[in-house]
């Protein structure tokens, strides 16, 4: 009998997929050929800057599970777009200075089926393996 890691969370595994599998079909939900779903709330002052793959970038966010769980929120913090899981970054590229989007992050697109570390992840609290990260963010500035 195993009692691996992988086993005890495919339940959790199976959920998260039928969370955004779901969402994927709710109103204004748009899905990039990576997986990422999101809903952009306002796309921001076309005029503004858009951040890409060098940019640093502030926002406000708050991230949660599909259970409600919310396990990390911020305002106003400054990092490197490079430096977050590839969805957040994937979908910040989506709007422009003061837009607000939602993120419907799957887990290939997060920390997949590894517990993530504090170096380099979003949040310092318990995210389990497999889980989808949903993240309301708005976008502050964005500099190279």
């Amino acid at each position: 009998m195993c009692s691996c890691k992988q086993d005890k969370w495919m339940d959790w595994k199976l959920q998260n997929e039928m969370w955004l599998a779901e969402n994927a079909t709710k109103e204004n939900v748009q899905t990039t050929t990576s997986g990422l779903q999101y809903r952009v709330l306002y796309a921001g002052n076309p005029y503004d800057a858009k951040p890409d793959d060098a940019s640093t970038v502030i926002v406000s966010y708050t991230g949660s599970l599909i259970n409600g769980y919310q396990f990390d929120a911020a305002s106003n913090v400054s990092f490197p777009i490079a430096g977050v899981v590839k969805g957040f970054a994937e979908g910040l590229k989506k709007i422009h200075v003061h837009g607000d989007i939602e993120l419907f992050i799957p887990q290939e697109l997060a920390y997949a089926d590894s517990l993530p570390t504090t170096e380099g992840s979003l949040s310092s609290t318990f995210i389990p393996p497999y889980s989808a990260l949903l993240f309301q963010v708005h976008l502050s500035a964005v500099s190279k």
